[in-house]
């Protein structure tokens, strides 16, 4: 049964049981109008904006109120005193659960959960049973009753007469609370995944926390303050749990209570907060957005909250505590972030004064005409799907170092993160650079394994990025659509490339024989109800970073114009909500959370755009930022990055009102999470995808092609804005295979240091000798799969091509160096005027002469005129040599005990790792 089913279809089942209430002089009520308790037979319907209450003239009556919410009746009911508290705190039913292993991570408990077989708790007194307990029974007809706690707490002669009520009577007990409790828990096999522990001696706590247990399908032990009871010490043995969750702050169970419970399960973590009221919202945070209810109960008076948890768990509802007279402020926030559909208050006005209900309906009509988007995100993952050993942010973005990504890892935080929200209340969107660039076991393959990838994490939407492009157009295609690669064929016959899942849009990407865009420019979804519209774009500067070749039929227009004209055209289609995905970024100065410095291309485009657009997810830079801009109107616009490689996730929070179908700006919300591989289980099903792919990869990935003597460093992702000795090493590559007369005949040779995507090291990366390299490592230096080329430029034109290390103003990066081949050289002034920074060009110690022409080999890319590198395009007698990859690999093979080669550019040599 759904959740909303179980929140709206007891209508009957509660109407009956009211009525046997009404005998025993309890009543429900509900603050819609102030019910004659001689009408409790046909309850108020609830009403949207308007709370209810759901109680009795006292506690017994109100546990009997309580468990005629379960839409079905209850085979199992629990019993327990309601004169002393501590035994009902552990009640709960185990729904049989085989025993798995815990998802590690901020949610321990809610994946998948809920609570179908929660069992109700009524309340009786030592030595009788009440009236209203007793109608509760009669109504429910339990075919089991468990009694909690032992003689001392409820006689024997109740015992006896709740067999009237069910043929099996069970009693569950320790010598004490502790005992009580370890009894209760005993029903839960070896190895459940998570167990609760609380304070037995201060309550409220364990109120809030038994609903989050009960969602859970777990028990809850209890403790003392200051030491752990030996009986739940044996407990925890038994049950062996692969983690547990302290409920409650230091002031509740102290660090040395944690530290025991550490020594028996290390996966030992807390959730408390100054206060219980804070406590119970941090377990709130743990709850889905737009619940069909939550319920609140008074913290200074338990018995109410406590027979209210096994409802809220069975509801998967949140249970958070008042005092009786004022909401505090915590649990205000943490209702204003649920944004609940109805709200159950538990108990009278002696427990929760109508002030309190006053308060809640002031807001609920708020939370009633809003929904919650949540919106997850993460940008160039350029098929990084293996987690990689040391992938880190750097120190000033996570000075804690985390070691981050994989796609088994990035799989299990999306899950976990979309626990927050409701299924169909969660998107996964991408910010471009999916593909292309890639790491040997997806770029071997075209990126169909990372297309794979994609698939099986549930994304939604992505904008293109200009490495979507790195093989052309009619390949992005076939990414999209599927089909088989024209030249490599079928990877698996029996299993043909079946395409995305997922959507890239291409707004800003249009065909030259005007017949629209390349691929969709935008989509829409509807939010339960409400049209969202997204618009993807790449970089209109994508033309200069990819090979020309490959985009011979399309234009990539401007950034701004094109998605403002789009906001418009979703406007006029009845859209109010509007999300940019745009493969374009900036440069923060702070941690990964913050946005502290923004800069660069994406802050002139964000001013651009129409205050129509809420949110704009953003990449390119591979920088993370959470960032609340000021669009041309004044008012807050979320703009968001997630670093790169899947090693970041940003959820974002997009409440919209449901009357205008806009988003309420005040109310946007984001954070950064990283994907913290220790915190994290591997998805199953991306270890498949790993598995798959890997074992094709392995035969070819494990040859030896080369040795090093020494490490070889500086790739695309140390410094772009200086030569280093991968760059050099790489055009002392190309000069090698395109010098001979007949491969070229070529003098000079460069290379971009941002397509240099990987460094050359002493230290093995697999199962190889020190100072071998492999062809996996060679294919992580050159991914891209470009051909080698050699034309003819005057001296004038190379001093030309060198001046365009100077990059357009307004560009991403303002300096993009070239690594130059063994025996050319020149001199770089940095403090000269763009276009007078290059003197002293010398070929083999002789200057060159500027009418003087002369033979340079580089990469198809940058012949084409890729990374703004036009006065290449200059050159003449062009001549087409061997791919990167496979002369790389011959250059290595030739040359065995390679060392670092020496800089050759006077005033732009990269400092670090520089011989």
């Amino acid at each position: 049964m759904s959740q909303t089913q179980s929140r709206w279809r007891r209508g009957s089942t509660a109407a009956l049981a009211a009525a046997a209430l009404v005998a025993s002089g309890a009543a429900m009520t509900s603050t819609v109008a102030n019910a004659d308790p001689e009408d409790a037979a046909s309850p108020v319907a609830p009403q949207a904006a308007t709370a209810e209450r759901i109680s009795g003239p006292d506690r017994y009556a109100t546990a009997a109120a309580i468990a005629a919410e379960y839409p079905d009746g209850a085979d199992v009911v629990y019993v327990a005193t309601g004169t002393s508290f501590p035994d009902a705190l552990a009640a709960r039913d185990n729904r049989d659960a085989a025993p798995g292993p815990a998802p590690l991570g901020d949610n321990l408990w809610a994946e998948g959960q809920d609570g179908g077989n929660a069992a109700p708790v009524l309340l009786v007194t030592h030595q009788r049973i009440p009236n209203a307990t007793r109608a509760a029974l009669e109504s429910l007809s339990p075919s089991k009753i468990i009694v909690v706690g032992g003689g001392e707490v409820i006689n024997g002669n109740v015992f006896g007469q709740l067999g009237a009520y069910a043929d099996d009577v069970e009693r569950l007990r320790g010598n004490d609370r502790y005992g009580t409790a370890a009894a209760v828990a005993e029903r839960w096999p070896t190895g459940t995944p998570v167990v609760f522990l609380a304070s037995g001696e201060n309550y409220p706590d364990a109120l809030t926390g038994g609903a989050v247990a009960t969602r859970a399908n777990a028990p809850i032990l209890l403790t003392r303050t200051d030491h752990l009871p030996k009986t739940t010490r044996e407990a925890l043995q038994d049950i062996a749990p692969s983690s547990v969750v302290i409920v409650g702050g230091t002031g509740a169970v102290d660090e040395e209570v944690e530290a025991a419970v550490a020594a028996i399960v290390p996966d030992t973590r807390r959730v408390g907060g100054l206060d219980r009221y804070e406590t119970a919202e941090l377990l709130g945070e743990r709850y889905e957005k737009d619940a069909d209810r939550a319920f609140v109960a008074t913290g200074a008076d338990y018995p109410d909250a406590l027979t209210g948890s096994s409802l809220a768990g069975y509801e998967g509802a949140p249970l958070l505590l008042t005092r009786p007279d004022k909401l505090p402020n915590s649990t205000y926030a943490a209702l204003d972030t649920l944004s609940p559909q109805g709200v159950a208050v538990l108990g009278g006005t002696v427990a929760v004064a109508d002030a309190v209900l006053d308060t809640l309906n002031a807001s609920l009509p708020d939370w009633v005409t809003s929904v919650h988007l949540q919106l997850l995100s993460f940008n160039d993952y350029h098929g990084h799907l293996e987690a990689e050993s040391g992938q880190t942010l750097t120190e000033q973005q996570d000075p804690e170092q985390h070691v981050v990504g994989g796609v088994e890892y990035l799989s299990t935080k999306l899950s976990e993160l979309r626990v927050g929200s409701k299924d169909d209340q969660t998107l996964t969107v991408a910010a471009g650079d999916l593909i292309g660039g890639s790491t040997f076991l997806s770029g071997m393959f075209h990126d169909e394994p990372s297309v794979e990838s994609l698939n099986v994490l549930n994304l939604d939407l992505s904008s293109v990025g200009n490495h979507e492009f790195d093989e052309g157009t009619e390949e992005l295609l076939r990414m999209q659509d599927g089909g088989c690669h024209p030249v490599d064929g079928c990877y698996f016959d029996d299993e043909p490339y079946a395409g995305a899942d997922f959507q890239w849009l291409a707004a800003n990407v249009v065909k030259k024989d005007g017949s629209g865009t390349l691929l969709p420019g935008t989509d829409v979804k509807e939010i339960d109800g409400v049209k969202v519209g997204f618009i993807g774009m790449t970089l209109e500067a994508t033309p200069s970073l990819v090979s020309p070749g490959g985009i011979t039929t399309v234009n990539f227009l401007d950034e701004v114009e094109t998605a403002n004209a789009a906001a418009a055209a979703l406007q006029a289609q009845g859209v109010e909500s509007i999300v940019v995905l745009l493969h374009e970024g900036g440069y923060p100065t702070g941690t990964y959370n913050g946005c502290e410095g923004i800069s660069g291309p994406i802050v002139d485009i964000q001013n651009g755009l129409d205050p129509a657009i809420d949110a704009v997810v953003t990449g390119h830079t591979h920088q993370p930022y959470v960032c609340t801009m000021e669009d041309p109107a004044g008012n807050p616009r979320l703009m968001t990055s997630a670093a790169q490689y899947g090693g970041v996730v940003t959820a974002a929070d997009l409440p919209i009102d449901r009357t205008t179908g806009d988003v309420i700006r005040e109310g946007l919300a984001a954070a950064n999470h990283l994907v913290i591989r220790a915190e994290l289980t591997p998805d199953p099903a991306e270890t498949a995808v790993l598995d798959k792919w890997g074992a094709l990869a392995n035969e070819m990935a494990g040859q030896v092609v080369g040795t090093v003597a020494e490490d070889i460093t500086g790739d695309s992702s140390t410094s772009r804005a200086e030569v280093t000795p991968m760059a050099n090493l790489v055009a002392d590559a190309i000069l090698f295979g395109t010098q001979a007369p007949e491969d070229g005949g070529a003098q000079i040779s460069f290379m971009n240091v941002g397509g240099v995507r990987a460094e050359l090291t002493v230290a093995p990366t697999g199962d190889e000798a020190p100072g071998e390299v492999t062809y996996a490592e060679a294919y992580g230096v050159a991914p891209f799969g470009n051909l080698l080329v050699s034309i003819d430029l005057t001296g004038a034109q190379i001093d030309a091509v060198l001046e365009q290390q100077t990059q357009p103003a307004g560009s991403s990066r303002p300096v993009l160096a070239l690594g130059v081949s063994e025996g050319f050289s020149y001199t770089w002034d940095a403090a000269a005027p763009a276009g007078e920074r290059v003197s002293n060009m010398t070929l083999s110690g002789v200057p060159l002469e500027d009418g003087e022409t002369y033979r340079v080999s580089t990469l198809s890319f940058l012949q084409e005129g890729g990374d703004n590198f036009t006065a290449f395009t200059d050159g003449t007698n062009l001549q087409g040599g061997p791919e990167d990859l496979a002369n790389l690999v011959d250059y290595l093979g030739a040359n065995e005990g390679l060392t670092a080669p020496e800089c050759r550019v006077v005033g732009l040599c990269w400092a670090d790792g520089w011989n």
